[in-house]
């Protein structure tokens, strides 16, 4: 897809004067990654840039733990990365963690990148509901109860390098668990989790839910994307879907793609899933949530030097030509404003504390 000067020019107005959020990022665990091989401040000269051309202003980091740190090592890993993350953003002055509606507001008014912390699956916490509460004090706003695997809380589904289905949705625990989020006013993700586990969230949730990082399953057949009926759902009950940036889960001819002139792949894709969603949904309840991936891994793998090239995006500098392409493909702007960021900011501000 060619763009026109036109709108990539109205993109980046947009990004640069509204509100711009990404909903999932494993930002915490690639700071940690990135110190370990021996980088003084990543934050700053790593992702500080691309930020900035993206013109963002939320960034949702993850606590995503990997098989090899389950389970005896899962609590550890964890804080370790919330750990970094904070220590990072108390470095860079450019940067806020946002832990109430307050914290928010004073980011937004002083330009700043506000960083919200999430839990990418509760494995840390086993079947334990107390350790909640402790997540909670160190600044954790939300959490999926699994990634694509099975724990103590829920059954996963397939990885985007898989597609198979896999049933079962939450334990008893796992139950527990949701209600004891929603009672100390965390927002639960529902991406990674299995149909069942999606419905049994639907079951038990009072609160408005959300998917970080999910597609459109009529776009691209996967068991990670979201069906209509489960975006209608997560719409009438007021929540986000967050768009993913992952090859795999925006065309299932993933293989075959070869990136445009900008280096973008499959951009015509990833506005079909915008459109798709936005047709079943409204625009009120779509956004952006890439889930950057070959960042990660270039950060877990940079002393092999293997780039691995998981994602449509190159990195959040991108993003505007994605905005540019919805414009040009006939969405209106006000649509576009809500899903490159106002969506988002109004979900926290319904979801997170008044106060820290």
């Amino acid at each position: 897809m060619k763009l026109e000067d036109y709108y990539i020019k109205k993109a980046k107005e947009i990004h640069h004067a509204d509100p711009v959020v990404d909903t999932h990022l494993d930002l915490a665990g690639e700071l940690v990654f990135r110190l370990r091989n021996g980088e003084e401040n990543p934050l700053r000269d790593i992702y500080l840039p691309a930020f900035r051309k993206g013109g963002f202003d939320l960034i949702v980091s993850s606590v995503y733990l990997q098989n090899h740190e389950l389970p005896e090592g899962g609590l550890r890993a964890a804080l370790e990365q919330i750990v970094v993350l904070k220590e990072q953003i108390r470095k860079n002055p450019e940067f806020l963690e946002i832990r109430s509606v307050e914290d928010l507001d004073r980011c937004l008014k002083d330009h700043r990148i506000g960083i919200i912390l999430y839990m990418e699956g509760l494995d840390c916490i086993g079947s334990d509901v107390r350790l909640l509460t402790a997540l909670w004090e160190l600044g954790v706003r939300g959490a999926s109860l699994t990634w694509s695997r099975r724990n103590l809380l829920a059954s996963g589904c397939c990885k985007a390098s898989e597609c198979y289905e896999i049933r079962g949705g939450l334990s008893p625990e796992g139950f527990d668990v949701v209600r004891e989020m929603e009672r100390l006013g965390m927002f639960v993700d529902v991406s990674h989790l299995n149909d069942d586990g999606f419905e049994n969230i639907r079951e038990t949730a009072i609160r408005p839910f959300m998917a970080t990082h999910s597609n459109s399953r009529e776009v691209a057949f996967h068991y990670r994307n979201l069906t209509d009926t489960q975006m209608q759902i997560l719409a009438d009950q007021g929540g986000i879907a967050g768009l993913n940036g992952c090859v795999r889960l925006v065309s299932e001819t993933a293989e075959e793609e070869y990136p445009d002139e900008n280096g973008v792949y499959c951009l015509e894709k990833l506005c079909m899933h915008v459109e798709h969603m936005v047709e079943v949904m409204g625009p009120e309840h779509v956004g952006y949530g890439f889930d950057f991936c070959d960042s990660y891994t270039a950060a877990e793998r940079m002393a092999e030097g293997q780039p691995h090239y998981a994602d449509c995006l190159l990195n959040h500098g991108n993003v505007p030509l994605l905005t540019a392409a919805l414009l040009q493909r006939g969405m209106n702007e006000e649509a576009v404003r809500k899903i490159v960021g106002e969506n988002f900011v109004q979900y926290f501000r319904k979801m997170l504390p008044k106060t820290s």
